[in-house]
This record gives C-alpha cells, sequence and structure tokens, in this order.
C-alpha cells in the first residue's frame, strides 16, 4: 500500500512538474509575442504595452522557479534516482551513499530567472526613460526662453 501511495505521489508530483514547465513555455511565448508587437508598433499604456510584457516575464519566471522546486522535492522525496540505479542494476548491491545530481537541463531554468529578470530592468529602464524624455518635451511655456514667448 506504501509503494502505491508513494507511486502516485510522485506520478502527481512529476505531472505537476511538466504541466508548470508547459505553462512556463507558453508564458514565455506570450512574451515574445508582446515585445515582438512593441518592437514594430507604438503600444499604447495598456496590457499589449510594457505591462503585459512586465506581466508574462514574471509569471514564466515564477513558473520555472515553481518548477525547479517541484523537481528536486520530487527526486530527493521519492528517492527516484535510488529507484532508477536499483531497476538498472543487475547486481543485488545496495546503493549506499547515493547522491543526486542535477545536469545542465537543469541549471539552464536558472539562467531562464535571470534572463526574465534582465528583461524587466531592461523595459523598465528604457520605459522610464521614454517616459521622461515625453515629459520633458511637455514643458509648460513658463519655462521657454523669453525669444520664443515673443515670436
Amino acid at each position: 500500500v506504501a509503494d502505491a501511495m508513494s507511486s502516485s505521489s510522485t506520478r502527481g508530483l512529476n505531472v505537476a512538474t511538466i504541466v508548470v514547465l508547459v505553462l512556463a513555455l507558453l508564458s514565455s511565448l506570450l512574451s515574445s509575442g508582446f515585445t515582438c508587437t512593441n518592437a514594430v508598433s507604438n503600444p499604447y499604456q495598456t496590457f499589449l504595452g510594457p505591462i503585459g510584457v512586465y506581466t508574462w516575464n514574471a509569471v514564466c519566471g515564477v513558473l520555472i522557479l515553481i518548477a525547479m522546486i517541484l523537481f528536486p522535492v520530487n527526486v530527493e522525496g521519492n528517492r527516484l534516482s535510488e529507484e532508477l540505479a536499483h531497476s538498472c542494476s543487475t547486481s543485488l548491491e545496495a546503493h549506499i551513499g547515493s547522491k543526486h545530481i542535477y545536469g545542465y537541463s537543469y541549471w539552464i531554468m536558472l539562467l531562464i530567472i535571470f534572463l526574465n529578470i534582465a528583461s524587466l530592468i531592461i523595459i523598465y529602464f528604457y520605459d522610464h526613460a521614454r517616459y521622461s524624455k515625453k515629459k520633458e518635451q511637455e514643458r509648460p511655456i513658463e519655462n521657454a526662453p523669453k525669444d520664443v514667448i515673443l515670436f
């Protein structure tokens, strides 16, 4: 009975991890779509503008972080490495002192989180600089030079 519960929790965590990764991929695609739209058009301050890119980048980063937490919890909590080693091994040796080593495909998700954060920072500074420039161009007439007022 304990094996059946462990197998069901393992399967549940595997499915949850895959679903979270698929949702992260979809949010990343939406973010890329909004970024491409903003590159070729002049977006207003709506959800299609920088706010949409912020949102989908943040959602993608959070989902990737959740997947990075779920995967080790599943592997280490259910001893999946030991189970895999036991099923692949022909000898009856005990796998004492086994440890979990995550490959580059796991750690590249950390790079995805950093790139999402960098993207958010770049968009924020670009949007802030554009807003400052627009406000500077809309200065009131009191700040204009006297020569321009006489004309």
